[in-house]
């Protein structure tokens, strides 16, 4: 039997990455053992006892102590990081975004290719059994052709004290943006992992409507898609109580999708409905289906999985869920989306990465 354990560090253990570190500390990652942690902060020194700790990463990294990294940094700073672990043949979880812009993603993945090192992006959303259950629905055509989605994710509630407390919060040249890039992520990579990747978008941005920031806390954006079906997708850290809610519009009825309940108003056919009916106000005729999940007690289970999942995969037992390649999707849907609200126009996909990387310069040097 092969007993072998996949050896682990974090980068950034001030945050985010203290909670990664945790689940390897406490063994809760099978097969994966904690043998390291960095933070440029030496106050975080004895977080781990007994796990080394080292201010400069270019020693954690070169030490013979680690397979694989988890990278839990400002997000400025992913690429780099990744491209130095990469290059000790070091293997990569690098927290969401991947990087922040496309251009910046796309770079890193052809560089990747050099290495025998693998890498994966902390999108953990893709474990939650509610959405793995959508994605079975639509994968087995169950849904019939899709019209419409609504995404309102408006429960990422924020003070300006919790933009106040990281300097490199809510600022272009550290964060690469707001609402989107830092909490909404996760929604747009759920986006295009259900529906795909839309033809054009546009945007409505509210730059510091809520809060005393420069960057975006406010957004409300269409999704225009090849086969005619339209997304809307609402989010803000600006609204309380806020909700989180999904809505499908399709051939076969509609779903909606609030905490852990799943509602499907099921019918035969919208279309042929439409079509054959010889009734002028008639509904077709429904059926209510409900699936339910259970409420995860961690918060952080989901990054629990990618962190297992990762390990297995190395391991040589299990198939990645979050390719790394595909960290790139949503960060050009979020690209687009600033892109839009900023120039107050529809922008068409793919991404046209040079415009939006001289957009994000002159951003930063207007804020400096």
């Amino acid at each position: 039997m092969n007993n072998r354990k996949i050896r682990f560090g974090v980068v950034g253990i001030g945050g985010m990455g203290a909670s990664h570190a945790l689940k390897l500390f406490k063994n809760e990652i099978q097969n994966a053992t904690l043998t390291a942690v960095c933070d440029a902060d030496n106050s975080h020194k004895n977080k781990f006892k007994g796990i080394p700790f080292f201010e400069n990463v270019e020693n954690f990294l070169k030490e013979d102590l680690l397979d694989a990294v988890i990278i839990a940094t400002p997000h400025r700073s992913h690429i780099e990081l990744a491209k130095l672990a990469l290059q000790n043949n070091i293997s990569v979880i690098v927290e969401k975004p991947l990087a922040i812009t496309k251009k910046q993603c796309r770079e890193f993945i052809k560089l990747s290719e050099n290495y025998s090192s693998q890498f994966t992006v902390m999108l953990n959303q893709r474990t939650n059994p509610v959405y793995i259950k959508i994605k079975e629905l639509i994968r087995n055509g169950e849904l019939g052709i899709i019209h419409r989605y609504q995404w309102t994710i408006t429960d990422w509630f924020r003070t300006n004290y919790y933009y106040k407390i990281s300097n490199w919060r809510a600022k272009w040249e550290s964060e690469g943006g707001g609402v989107l890039i830092n909490q909404s992520i996760h929604q747009l990579d759920l986006c295009q992992w259900l529906f795909g990747m839309p033809n054009s978008i546009y945007t409505d941005l509210g730059l510091g409507r809520f809060h005393d920031i420069e960057v975006e806390d406010d957004v409300t954006s269409i999704l225009k898609y090849s086969d005619g079906k339209k997304g809307v997708f609402i989010t803000t850290t600006g609204e309380a109580p806020g909700v989180n809610r999904l809505e499908i519009a399709s051939e076969k009825g509609l779903i909606t999708i609030e905490k852990n309940n799943v509602s499907w108003h099921k019918i035969e056919s919208s279309i042929d409905f439409i079509n054959n009916s010889k009734t002028l106000f008639e509904m077709p005729k429904k059926e209510k289906i409900n699936f339910k999940f259970k409420i995860e007690n961690d918060e952080h289970v989901e990054h629990q999985r990618i962190i297992q999942n990762f390990t297995n995969f190395l391991l040589g037992k299990e198939n990645l869920i979050v390719n790394g390649k595909e960290g790139l999707d949503s960060v050009e849907l979020i690209n687009a989306m600033l892109l839009s609200g900023l120039e107050k126009k529809e922008i068409d996909l793919p991404l046209d990465e040079v415009q939006y990387e001289n957009k994000l310069k002159e951003l930063i040097n207007e804020t400096k």
